[in-house]
């Protein structure tokens, strides 16, 4: 059974601590910025020293600890077609 989430939420403690909910995939991460997909758009957060303390997709959770600078909301780009990218 699929279940749609519809909810997301960013709950910042202190620029040091990040829970997220709504999140369907974790794109990249790296000690300075953790990128993922949260419900169609992109959620970006940068910063120093980040690491995923928790992850659990199937809930849609993703916990971030470190130095938070930055939260950043993207909407995702449709994705192109092969005659788009010839053609348009």
């Amino acid at each position: 059974m699929s279940e749609i989430k519809s909810n997301s939420s960013a709950m910042l403690t202190g620029r040091s601590f990040l829970a997220l909910t709504g999140i369907d995939e974790v794109i990249s991460f790296d000690d300075e910025l953790v990128s993922l997909n949260s419900q169609g758009a992109v959620l970006t957060v940068g910063g120093q020293g980040l690491s995923i303390v928790k992850l659990s997709l199937e809930n849609g959770e993703v916990n971030i600890s470190g130095r938070i600078d930055a939260i950043v909301y993207t909407d995702e780009q449709p994705k192109r077609g092969l005659f788009s990218k010839f053609f348009g």
